[in-house]
């Protein structure tokens, strides 16, 4: 098993679309504080009746909580799918998968290699913010720091969620462009849209109170701040569930 968390560890640092996709990540949080200072500067040159400033500083906090500005869940996620595909769209998956005593084992690992994964998108996101930030104003340190690296450990198990989402639909349903289409709705924060629609078919059963949209992982990330016990359940309860029934699924399949 550590032999294949190792390669799948290697595979993925090395593919192409990892490392464009992290250096996008990188990029636009940098362009984040810049794009909006000129964006502001814009406005006013067109409004010049508004007296308004641009900030001048901003909190530490503030921006752990924002570890990807600009599409950055986006490419993460489609990251994760191309990684996640990779190994059948090479046709090597059936080598990989016959050499394990359980099948599973190989999905089971693509759901540990994508934790580091994510831990590297979000501390390359977390960089570019802090540079990008600087260069348009200060950055002070607030009280609210240990609450912001919390609810950063918190997005993160959220984003692993999403990920046993995407590893059941890609790895094993074997459904690259469902998983592409999962991740721009994921990451581009389109999903209310669907929840709305559910929501009405949901209301005849459960009430009008029925919100599925406040438990699922995607919009409880988005959360600001965010509620510990809310997230943890969520994300544990989201990922449990999508991890075991991949694994079970790609048991029961006849890899090719």
């Amino acid at each position: 098993m550590a032999k294949l968390i190792r390669m799948d560890l290697y595979r993925m640092l090395k593919s192409r679309s990892f490392l464009i996709c992290l250096l996008l990540t990188f990029v636009l949080s940098l362009a984040s504080s810049p794009l909006s200072k000129l964006l502001f500067t814009l406005a006013l040159t067109f409004s010049p009746q508004v007296n308004e400033r641009f900030p001048s500083e901003k909190t530490f906090s503030s921006i752990l909580n924002d570890p990807f500005p600009l599409m950055g869940l986006l490419l993460v996620l489609l990251s994760l799918c191309y990684f996640f595909y990779a190994d059948v769209e090479n046709g090597y998956i059936k080598n990989i998968a016959g050499q394990m005593p359980t099948k599973g084992f190989t999905i089971l690992s693509k759901f540990i290699a994508a934790l580091v994964h994510n831990v590297i998108f979000t501390v390359a996101g977390l960089i570019g913010n802090v540079i990008g930030t600087l260069i348009v104003m200060r950055i002070t340190m607030d009280a609210d720091v240990l609450t912001g690296l919390r609810d950063v450990a918190l997005r993160l198990l959220l984003l692993q969620s999403l990920t046993a989402i995407l590893l059941l639909v890609v790895s094993a349903c074997g459904s690259k462009s469902l998983g592409m289409i999962l991740a721009v709705l994921f990451g581009l924060q389109l999903t209310p849209l669907i929840y709305l629609g559910l929501n009405q078919g949901l209301k005849r059963i459960f009430g009008e109170g029925t919100d599925i949209a406040l438990y699922m992982p995607d919009t409880v990330m988005g959360e600001n701040p965010l509620n510990p016990l809310k997230s943890l359940a969520v994300a544990l309860g989201f990922g449990a569930v999508f991890l075991i029934s991949a694994i079970r699924i790609f048991d029961r399949k006849d890899v090719k």
